[in-house]
């Protein structure tokens, strides 16, 4: 390209959503930026967020932490690409699996979403065969990619993650209670800084 004197180019591609990408993409802000094969999940955690915040909670005037594993770990999910693809692939499995009747229930997708979660995401999450998440580097990345692809491949067989999380083998960090809770005000006061 250079030796052609050429300027580069930015090539946009414009195609026309079906009905469900533009259901899902209805439900979540107008700038996004991330990856569209992963914006159902972000939209499950946007109607999670919102149950808890609107319903779940005895007061609405209340700022006291929430305790839910799910909106305490989510962000952090979105920065590490892999457990996400981890996260879309359990879930893809486990929405084969359901009838056409229960893929219209939306309480109960939100409920197998969850448990999907628990058993996909946070044990990896605070494993601590994974190593930490690190941009571009390669050797983290496989080494990221095995572990992350027996944990699944061990979830299917067993059938969920109970197993794999009480076996001696699996080692995980110690228990805080700080990272399962989330802090609605927190969120607030770091967006204002």
């Amino acid at each position: 390209m250079m030796s052609m004197r050429r300027q580069p180019q930015l090539l946009v591609k414009l195609r026309s959503l079906n009905r469900r990408s533009r259901n899902i993409l209805s439900l979540l802000p107008e700038t996004l930026i991330g990856s569209v094969c992963s914006s159902h999940l972000l939209v499950f955690y946007r109607q999670i967020l919102g149950d808890v915040l609107l319903r779940d909670r005895a007061s609405l005037q209340s700022a006291d932490f929430i305790s839910h594993p799910v909106l305490a770990t989510f962000p952090k999910l979105w920065e590490q690409t892999d457990v996400m693809d981890a996260l879309r692939s359990a879930w893809a499995e486990k929405e084969s699996t359901l009838k056409r009747s229960e893929k219209r229930d939306k309480e109960l997708l939100k409920a197998k979403f969850l448990l999907v979660y628990h058993d996909c995401v946070l044990p990896l999450l605070h494993s601590v065969l994974l190593p930490p998440f690190r941009w571009a580097e390669e050797e983290t990345e496989d080494a990221r990619w095995k572990v992350i692809a027996d944990f699944l491949k061990q979830n299917k067989e067993n059938q969920g993650a109970l197993k794999a999380l009480l076996s001696p083998e699996g080692l995980h960090e110690p228990f805080d209670l700080s990272e399962q809770t989330y802090d609605f005000l927190g969120e607030i006061r770091k967006n204002l800084a």
